[in-house]
């Protein structure tokens, strides 16, 4: 038996590239899953940043509202504090008594202090 020893080189070369062309064919389909993957991943993580900035925005202007809402009625009792010094002090201008007296002194000293910050929730309208 003789042996062609040409043949056998291009087979060995055949197979080992064939096997090569596999190795790195798995390689590629690996590589390319692992890609759409991460690309689906980042897409669902730009979802989920998006919708947690909706949310935020949302409740920043549930406490901007809050907010507006409680310096709204802090003005509200300064004006009502305002508004009851002076008809005291008409009153008491009007007729001179020591109830008139002591009723715009309580009102007065009320709408003269200073007003209330916006961050504290209690709001004193008889003055103590």
């Amino acid at each position: 038996m003789e042996l062609n020893y040409l043949k056998l080189y291009f087979s060995l070369t055949l197979t080992g590239l064939t096997i090569f062309a596999g190795v790195e064919g798995y390689y590629s389909y690996k590589a390319y899953v692992l890609a759409k993957e991460a690309k689906a991943y980042a897409i669902q993580a730009q979802r989920d940043a998006k919708a947690a900035a909706a949310r935020e925005k949302v409740r920043l202007n549930k406490l901007a509202k809050e907010q507006a809402h409680r310096q709204q009625t802090i003005n509200n009792a300064q004006r009502t504090n305002n508004e009851i010094c002076s008809f005291w002090t008409v009153e008491y201008r009007d007729t001179r008594t020591d109830y008139n007296k002591s009723m715009m002194d309580g009102a007065c000293a009320r709408a003269r202090k200073a007003p209330v910050k916006s961050s504290n929730a209690f709001i004193d309208l008889k003055g103590n």
